[in-house]
């Protein structure tokens, strides 16, 4: 076995956040547009629209974006953006983007029946100091990826959960929040603090997934209460 996890993502899982209707049959510029968010917990409101604001400048460095509080529970992204950009981005603004690498497929089902991991925790967001965006050759051609470096303590980790489990049945499971979307067995210890995300990813999902990872988890809930996407100038 390769001494990368490869974790296979389901596209729907990037597309499970807000309830956002946008026309994709022109897709949009990004002129003047802007997007409307609601924290769950208003204190938490300027930490949340930092993360989103970071989670878009990610996928588009060539964003241009400000930031306003019309009032203590609400803010505005203002942005431009100079080519098309992807709608589903305003998808991943509001996705709590836990992603969890736990022992086992072990579930238990929460106080709302929601069907959520109960494994070991493993590894964290908190234990990845880096994910990108790239390409990977395969016997079916070229795919893309996400590539994940890990931190010192993340490595380590990593290199001792692999250890445990290497040449058993248990799984290593990967979740992005509560959506369950890989269990590879380990062959050997994985110890260089890297693992590779693979599947079937566009460009765009797979930037979306990066951003999502590197921007770390919001805080709270996060709603989008209004957006306009702006027309080419």
């Amino acid at each position: 076995m390769n001494k990368k996890i490869s974790i296979i993502p389901i596209v729907a899982i990037l597309l499970s956040g807000c309830n956002v209707n946008v026309d994709a049959s022109e897709p949009p510029k990004g002129y003047d547009s802007s997007i409307t968010l609601q924290a769950e917990v208003s204190t938490l409101i300027t930490d949340c629209t930092q993360i989103a604001e970071y989670r878009l400048m990610l996928e588009y460095p060539e964003l241009e974006s400000s930031i306003s509080y019309p009032d203590p529970e609400t803010s505005v992204i203002e942005f431009n953006r100079p080519e098309n950009w992807d709608e589903r981005s305003l998808e991943t603004l509001c996705r709590h983007g836990e992603l969890t690498f736990r022992k086992g497929t072990e579930t238990a089902t929460d106080s709302d029946g929601q069907t959520i991991p109960s494994g070991e925790i493993l590894l964290q967001n908190t234990d990845i100091a880096t994910a990108w965006a790239g390409m990977m050759s395969t016997d079916l051609g070229p795919t893309y990826v996400v590539n994940v470096k890990m931190s010192d303590i993340g490595r380590d980790k990593f290199a001792a959960a692999t250890e445990e489990l290497a040449g058993t049945d248990t799984p290593i499971s990967i979740w992005y929040d509560n959506d369950m979307i890989s269990a590879p067995t380990v062959n050997t210890a994985i110890t260089n603090g890297e693992a590779i995300i693979s599947g079937d990813f566009t460009v765009e999902s797979a930037n979306e997934l990066a951003a999502s990872i590197n921007s770390g988890t919001l805080p709270c809930g996060l709603t989008i209460t209004d957006f306009k996407i702006g027309e080419d100038k």
